[in-house]
């Protein structure tokens, strides 16, 4: 398990929510609001993982753009 932390909760949500819409799932971690917790399969292959990080950096940029009033 890893975990990615953010500066804010709801960006933490918007992250997860937004990866999930990618495919990507993600869960909040049970006692800090601020971390998206990984955790991927003991089988999960190098490519799968560039693909899952790439998903992640594409969402939040997304949040990013949307908090800087950026489409």
């Amino acid at each position: 398990m890893l975990a990615a932390m953010t500066r804010d909760p709801e960006i933490t949500n918007q992250a997860i929510f937004k990866c999930q819409d990618k495919g990507l799932i993600l869960f909040w971690l049970l006692f800090e609001g601020c971390a998206l917790r990984i955790t991927p399969p003991l089988t999960i292959t190098e490519d799968e993982i560039r693909v899952g990080c790439a998903l992640l950096l594409e969402a939040l940029d997304e949040i990013q753009n949307e908090s800087l009033g950026n489409s």
